[in-house]
């Protein structure tokens, strides 16, 4: 049973050194990796930059050097280059004079810069981490925790197996949710064309993905008239194991060296690529704790106690916590835990 510490009330910011502090171990001199979204330019529901300030901070009085960082993306948006990540993080109020940390986008100027590690799982045994964050000595993960089109929950677990790769990485996890095209079924409609919100789909003599840029939004499926733009039988659960497993070469690679900070504001049924709507339910304050998989469960507990059902699991119609069971399974960490308050 892992420890989880929660600060219900984030009026007065500085009061998360007080929450970093209750589970961090950084030794001083240290490289410290923190790891988060700096979102997009369409959307304003992120972590806020006041709150990193504190946790930077904390971090510097520990003696150790910070530095935010992210990868890029595979879609054409804001962060599909490190120079566009660098001019969204700044507008969003991610950079030095805001908050006392310089900012690395982790797998370099074309998503291309990683390394190797191994995750631990079977269906992706090796995957590619960026570059700054394998060479950082300890990593502090930052997540904002929403809802998501295509995992019903994003939290920790989406932030280090998606966040931290590069896009050869995020390419071997989205491998298990590209579609299929059953040219039998096909109407050559080009519905599934228009639907596509990436432009990845082509129509030859069929429709043809670029599964490299596909993302496995389903909404070709979702749109698709006939039934002929589908999913392979078994995909979600193996998407789902490929996430979990990256997100295990992360907790591998730094073992000790890294602990969670949760953040239950802003709360919608949408992650912070994309646009977003009103909050689900009320801010719920910030967790902390060395256990990540006992952070997300306390975090999707919060939540769904909040509202009083599985309201994320209502908005995308996926069980979210399907990811858990994986992880349980790949012993990262305990679902049981202990909450504790810091008044």
């Amino acid at each position: 049973m892992a420890e989880v510490y929660r600060l219900s009330e984030l009026d007065n910011p500085a009061r998360l050194r007080d929450l970093f502090q209750a589970v961090t171990g950084i030794e001083e001199g240290s490289l410290v990796a923190v790891k988060l979204h700096m979102g997009e330019l369409i959307n304003y529901r992120v972590i806020r930059p006041a709150f990193v300030r504190e946790i930077v901070a904390a971090i510097k009085e520990a003696g150790a050097k910070p530095f935010l960082t992210d990868s890029t993306t595979l879609y054409l948006r804001g962060r599909y280059n490190a120079v566009d990540y660098l001019e969204t993080a700044r507008k969003n109020g991610f950079n030095f004079s805001t908050v006392g940390a310089p900012v690395i986008i982790a797998d370099g100027l074309k998503g291309k810069s990683g390394v190797m590690v191994d995750t631990g799982g079977k269906l992706i045994e090796q995957i590619e981490i960026g570059q700054s964050i394998y060479e950082a000595d300890y990593l502090v993960a930052l997540t904002h925790c929403t809802g998501h089109i295509s995992t019903g929950y994003g939290g920790a677990l989406k932030n280090l197996g998606m966040g931290c790769t590069t896009k050869n990485g995020k390419r071997a996890v989205h491998d298990f949710s590209v579609p299929a095209v059953d040219r039998a079924m096909c109407e050559r409609c080009e519905t599934c064309i228009n639907a596509c919100p990436y432009s990845i789909i082509t129509m030859g003599e069929f429709p043809e993905l670029n599964s490299v840029e596909c993302i496995g939004c389903s909404r070709c499926v979702e749109t698709c008239p006939t039934g002929a733009m589908h999913n392979p039988a078994g995909w979600f659960e193996d998407y789902i194991t490929a996430l979990v497993e990256a997100a295990n070469s992360i907790i591998k690679k730094f073992e000790h060296n890294l602990c969670f900070i949760n953040f239950l504001t802003d709360i919608t049924a949408m992650c912070d690529c994309t646009f977003q709507k009103e909050a689900l339910v009320p801010d719920l304050g910030a967790l902390a704790s060395r256990d990540i998989l006992s952070i997300e469960q306390a975090s999707y507990d919060l939540i769904r106690q909040s509202a009083g059902r599985d309201v994320l699991r209502e908005a995308s119609g996926i069980d979210g916590e399907l990811q858990f069971s994986i992880a349980e399974k790949l012993t990262i960490g305990s679902r049981t835990y202990t909450l504790t308050n810091l008044e």
